[in-house]
């Protein structure tokens, strides 16, 4: 009987699943309500390879957090550029940034 062992995730995917869980646990029960422990389980990883990755919990929350502003504002300056006039650029950013 032969038996097939899928290869181990690089590094990157690791880290990605980390993040991942990471977003998706402090959303549900906040940062100070999510354990290494927890972020682990739901990574698919052993504990010490969140350490591995990330020095503590806080650094996977800048992470997350710079992550998430860094997509909110790559959107943000892809609609400003496809629009044509100035007044209709003042109006997104009204809009993005009382809403």
């Amino acid at each position: 009987m032969r038996v097939f062992n899928s290869p181990a995730p690089s590094e990157a995917q690791t880290r990605t699943r980390i993040l991942q869980a990471a977003q998706k646990l402090f959303a549900s029960k906040g940062f100070d309500g999510t354990t290494t422990r927890d972020l682990a389980q739901a990574a698919g990883v052993a504990e010490g390879t969140l350490f591995r990755h990330f020095s503590n919990k806080k650094s996977i929350l800048v992470e997350v957090a710079t992550t998430g502003w860094v997509d909110i504002l790559t959107d943000l300056l892809t609609e400003l550029s496809e629009m044509g006039s100035y007044k209709a650029i003042a109006q997104v950013m009204r809009r993005r940034m009382w809403n």
